[in-house]
């Protein structure tokens, strides 16, 4: 069977549907598998929009633009909002459209999550671990139920270095987890955080290795004719797309992107890393091919498996390169292609010291950022941006992902990279993911062009004067680097005993 007539006639269920990689799926599902009955989206309200306004304004992105010129009138047939929250009971669907989708939905893809490091113990668990667990309940009622893919993250198993395509236990269990979040007191979980992390950096990589040992109960019931078939599909850092539907596609600037942003924007001159350390990662439309293919290769392979559940390690291994390239690609790449606004030239310093990039930080951006913004005040010129708010944000941000950018990982892909041999050869223009031949530094600045198409909306008619800013930035900076260092070696002479 093909990849196309697997998913032919089929209901497809998506939580996170509005997510960075949910949007990705959800345009390659109707784009490549136009076969698809419907795609049921779980979704809030938002503010003062409406689920179906919500839906209008993302199929109204550049990332659909192919869709509709390619299938019109498909995404708006086909995409169907069930309001609900993932932090509810029973996903706090009305009793109808719950058992919409047990009559009706064979495939299953739970992307939801809350990926921010510093949500609280409770909100993390209850959002996180009890949310998969309630997908899992709406799940084992579906009556056609094929496969059900839940992302995960390679790094939710950060505590230890190589990272095999397996679940590892959980320091305490996910009921009891639960069952905490649920019946502690907000303030007190809060204190208790660190005994509840232990090794682990955040809330979110904690929480996600919970999520996996239900996915792992759920799917291996030994004696019951009913075992769930699941896939655990781990992404690495997602980066923009390499190529579909657009070059650069991205709508966040999570991971790397915020570090060659900063560094871009000149917010940022001072960065906390290992110079040696490789961040893994892979293009969004190369993981979103792997996922499709990943449930695919589930579904019609249930009656032979020996295993209800199978791993994947959405990783590039040695296709990444160092936190020092990543910058260097950016300052080479932001010199000829600046940002229409920028506040100094784009450079770096590397350092894995946190006293260094401490000290370094307050000298470098956080004393200018007072001074400007002092200037602004007093001189009665419009500010848009608060700057030391701006590099108290930047600080804690960067502190918060020292553990990534300050270690490397080893994630095993053999399971990832088998999933290349199982596409029909009709179907690989469609489904190939192969990134054997990718260029990493055009996957670097796709980032950036993405990232200034995309999210900074930077104007290509202004780039000669972006460019005229940015050479006078250059000069400015030199010159205020040379009389540092003239201060110094002057300041030097001063102290120094003997003079010739």
């Amino acid at each position: 069977m093909s990849i196309k007539e697997f998913y032919t006639g089929c209901d497809i269920f998506i939580t996170g549907g509005t997510g960075f990689m949910g949007k990705v799926l959800i345009e390659k599902l109707l784009r490549s598998c136009p076969g698809i009955r419907n795609i049921y989206v779980l979704m809030r309200h938002r503010k003062d929009k409406c689920i179906t306004a919500r839906i209008e304004d993302m199929l109204a992105l550049p990332l659909f633009d192919k869709v509709r010129t390619e299938r019109p009138g498909v995404a708006e047939n086909k995409i169907k909002p069930i309001f609900g929250d993932l932090s509810e009971i029973r996903l706090g669907m009305s009793d109808d459209d719950y058992d919409l989708l047990i009559r009706n939905v064979s495939i299953v893809f739970h992307v939801a999550a809350t990926v921010r490091f510093d949500e609280p113990i409770r909100e993390a668990i209850i959002k996180n671990v009890r949310g998969t667990l309630e997908v899992v309940k709406l799940s084992e009622q579906m009556k056609n139920l094929i496969v059900f893919l839940h992302v995960s993250t390679t790094y939710c198993n950060c505590n230890r270095i190589y990272v095999e395509e397996k679940v590892y236990e959980s320091p305490i269990s996910w009921q009891d987890a639960i069952l905490i979040a649920e019946n502690l007191d907000p303030k007190l979980s809060e204190i208790c955080t660190k005994q509840f992390l232990g090794s682990f950096p955040n809330t979110y990589t904690f929480t996600k290795l919970l999520a996996e040992q239900i996915i792992n109960e759920k799917s291996d019931r030994s004696g019951h004719n009913n075992n769930m078939p699941m896939v655990i599909f781990r992404p690495s850092i997602v980066l923009s797309s390499a190529a579909e539907p657009v070059v650069g596609w991205i709508d966040n600037v999570n991971g790397p992107i915020g570090l060659m942003v900063a560094c871009g924007k000149g917010v940022s001159l001072v960065t906390l890393a290992h110079k040696d350390s490789t961040p893994d990662f892979m293009p969004v439309d190369l993981s979103i091919k792997a996922m499709i293919l990943a449930a695919y290769h589930r579904g019609t392979h249930n009656s032979s498996s020996d295993s209800p559940l199978t791993v994947y390690n959405s990783s590039s291994v040695k296709k990444s390169i160092t936190n020092n390239q990543i910058l260097q690609y950016s300052v080479k790449y932001l010199m000829l292609h600046p940002f229409d606004e920028i506040l100094w030239r784009p450079r770096f310093f590397i350092t894995s010291s946190k006293i260094l990039y401490k000290y370094l930080t307050i000298i470098q951006q956080v004393l200018p950022a007072i001074l400007i913004d002092f200037v602004l005040k007093t001189t009665g010129i419009e500010q848009k941006v608060n700057l030391v708010r701006l590099q108290q944000k930047i600080y804690l941000a960067t502190m918060a992902l020292s553990t990534f950018t300050l270690q490397t990982w080893t994630f095993v892909n053999t399971n990832f990279l088998r999933l290349l041999t199982y596409i029909p050869d009709d179907e690989k223009d469609d489904f190939d993911f192969n990134f054997e031949n990718i260029n990493t530094e055009d996957i670097f600045k796709n980032c950036l062009i993405g990232t200034q198409k995309y999210l900074f909306n930077t104007n290509p008619k202004k780039i000669k004067q972006a460019k005229n800013k940015l050479k006078k930035l250059v000069w400015i900076d030199r010159v205020l680097i040379t009389l540092f260092f003239s201060f110094i070696a002057w300041c030097l002479y001063l102290i120094t005993p003997f003079r010739f």
